[in-house]
């Protein structure tokens, strides 16, 4: 049975005249502005995690106890009283509209509330600290971690600079909402001898590398210590006015609380941005990401500077030390894979390559991106490399390793303008960085240019590389001497010999290998009766160098100037070595021209196996082979 609307009525108009719900409304707004404190406060304060839910909790408990006391109890000039229950009709409680109504102090602290909750509603509105922080095209908030600086006094924090700016790169990045430039990039960038010192980076300096990296937000931070408390500072900046959007500052009590530090800040940075749908692709537990070792972290980084320098022997150890301690930390072992890589210990490179991949579930999508172009190295797929790595751009734009990386890969794969167009940007953007990159950056970049006749371009990028690194110049003079002699410059040539000789003789460099180098610089530049006599010369000084031998060999053989020699030259240094790829190349393709089809495929297959890097010409000539092969069928 319906309820009697007169009833009904009758409880709307108790609830009036008993004021509950002037209170309840009170009461929400007073709990508003309690939650908002809180909010605001707790960092600063340094209170722990939980205490706004707690309050939050405590709140909503006290809603309905607020509710039935402001139906028993009136709050009067008198004190405190029971509500005495009066039954009136609908008609005695409405007011007339003649009845003139007094100010009363309720009223007063209700306009209060609503003007406080105002205040505190209005910017999430209409606009908050967020909207000041500019976006992408793309909607992605651009972001650039600076290392913190070390204030603490203590030197043994200097590692931690680095170490704190790669755990926030770490962690801020898992996240779609936000486009972070990456460690290496950085390192690229600022992590040169010069700018080793950390102090020297001002605002003014992190805002013009924010700039020229296309990021619209700054952060930076410092390492403090008083007695036994570490504080870390943070900075939310904006890159173009310097405005500081937001600080942050929390505190540990010894090393092994920065990784806690850095979530903490990363967290807060996340929740001023407002970054709520993290990709579940690429959301993994920081520690599980990096390590769970403070002692392995630092032997990482330390090993990653060492790295850079190209102090390989100290970046191995500091690698194999923080594995040690670690034995799922994922990316000393990627690290070694390059490193043993480029010194061309093959098993090494893919024992390290293949460790990594085992875990590559356990890590983010970009880095998974890395461990899968490692393994593509060692696995000689330099198109797998490149897609990879190219993949790894679309995520982090800015990786000037990735770009090389790509050059050298379409490079030696013979793709020269997709190895030109590579390079040039990677050459490029340390240019607007006055940095310079790898000297094999303009090399290669040189060679691209010579392959495709821009001959100009290659004498001016063979310049700038020799103006960063005036040690390559023996180098540089040797690329030039090719580019002459193949386009039949023979004075311009010669200068560049002469050059290259004067330098190789002070570096005290014996008659053998400068003329093994002058014959390759012949070779290269199609001028092979000159290139014949230079080999015959060097090997009628040194007749015991295997390499030099097996290069002649090579070079009879691949050239078709005499077959039966050049097997004759690689045969006793194949009995001496038969497990040297290098040497077992050469047979096999002795073999080839030989016209002996299987056994040719039979001993480049094996070759291949042990070769530590791609070779393109051993790729193709296998293909020509098994071509050849399938047409005997």
């Amino acid at each position: 049975m319906a309820a009697n609307p007169n009833k009904i009525m009758k409880f709307w108009q108790e609830l009036k005249r008993r004021k509950v719900f002037r209170v309840l409304a009170m009461y929400a707004g007073a709990a508003y502005v309690i939650i908002e404190l809180v909010n605001n406060v707790a960092a600063p304060l340094r209170l722990p995690e939980w205490t706004a839910t707690m309050v939050i909790l405590l709140l909503i408990i006290g809603f309905p106890i607020v509710a039935i006391l402001s139906w028993i109890f009136d709050i009067t000039p008198a004190g405190v009283k029971k509500t005495e229950s009066i039954d009136l009709t609908l008609e005695q409680d409405l007011p007339s509209e003649t009845e003139r109504r007094k100010l009363r102090v309720s009223d007063v602290i209700i306009s209060v509330l609503i003007i406080l909750v105002g205040i505190l509603v209005y910017p999430k509105i209409f606009g908050s600290n967020k909207s000041k922080i500019r976006k992408n095209s793309d909607g992605r908030i651009s972001l650039v971690v600076m290392p913190f600086q070390n204030l603490s006094g203590d030197t043994l924090f200097n590692v931690w600079e680095e170490g704190i700016q790669n755990l926030l790169i770490t962690s801020l990045s898992n996240s779609k909402e936000l486009s972070v430039r990456q460690y290496e990039t950085m390192y690229s960038i600022i992590g040169d001898k010069k700018l080793k010192n950390y102090s020297s980076i001002t605002p003014s300096f992190s805002r013009d590398i924010a700039v020229k990296l296309d990021a619209n937000t700054v952060i930076v931070g410092n390492i403090h210590k008083a007695g036994d408390i570490i504080r870390v500072t943070a900075n939310l900046l904006d890159s173009k006015s310097e405005e500081i959007y937001k600080s942050y500052e929390v505190e540990g009590g010894s090393e092994n609380d920065f990784f806690a530090l850095a979530d903490s800040i990363s967290t807060l940075l996340k929740n001023y941005l407002e970054i709520k749908q993290l990709d579940q692709t690429m959301f993994f537990d920081l520690k599980n990401v990096v390590t769970k070792s403070t002692k392995a972290y630092k032997y990482y980084i330390q090993g990653f500077s060492r790295h850079g320098e190209l102090d390989y022997t100290s970046a191995i150890d500091l690698y194999i030390k923080a594995i040690e301690i670690d034995t799922n930390f994922v990316s000393p072992m990627v690290k070694l894979a390059y490193v043993y890589g480029d010194l061309g210990k093959t098993d090494l490179s893919k024992k390290w390559a293949y460790k990594a991949y085992s875990k590559i579930d356990n890590v983010p999508l970009d880095m998974q991106l890395t461990i899968k172009e490692v393994k593509a190295a060692v696995d000689k797929r330099p198109l797998d490399q490149i897609e990879y790595m190219k993949q790894y751009l679309k995520i982090n734009p800015y990786c000037m390793n990735k770009m090389y990386g790509i050059g050298w890969a379409s490079f030696i794969t013979e793709q020269w303008q997709n190895a030109i167009e590579a390079l040039e940007k990677n050459v490029e953007l340390f240019k607007k960085f006055n940095r310079k990159s790898w000297i094999w950056s303009y090399v290669l970049l040189g060679q691209a240019y010579h392959k495709t006749g821009k001959h100009k371009k290659e004498r001016k990028i063979y310049e700038l590389g020799l103006s960063y690194w005036p040690d390559a110049k023996f180098r540089v003079e040797y690329l030039l001497a090719i580019c002459a002699i193949s386009r039949r410059e023979t004075t311009v040539a010669n200068k560049h010999i002469e050059e290259f000789r004067r330098i190789a003789e002070n570096y005290k460099w014996p008659e053998t290998e400068i003329l093994y180098w002058l014959a390759s610089a012949y070779e290269k530049g199609d001028s092979l009766k000159q290139a014949e006599k230079l080999y015959r010369r060097a090997l009628a000084i040194n007749p015991d160098y295997n390499d030099l031998t097996n290069s002649f060999a090579y070079f009879l053989i691949l050239n078709d100037i005499n077959v039966d020699e050049g097997m004759d030259l690689i045969k006793p240094l194949l009995e001496k070595e038969p497990a040297n790829g290098n040497y077992m190349h050469t047979y096999g393709l002795g073999l080839y021209k030989e016209g002996k089809l299987k056994e040719a495929k039979k001993v480049l297959e094996d070759a291949w196996e042990l070769i530590p890097y791609y070779n393109h010409d051993h790729f193709l000539q296998l293909r020509e082979i098994e071509k050849a092969l399938a047409n005997q069928v």
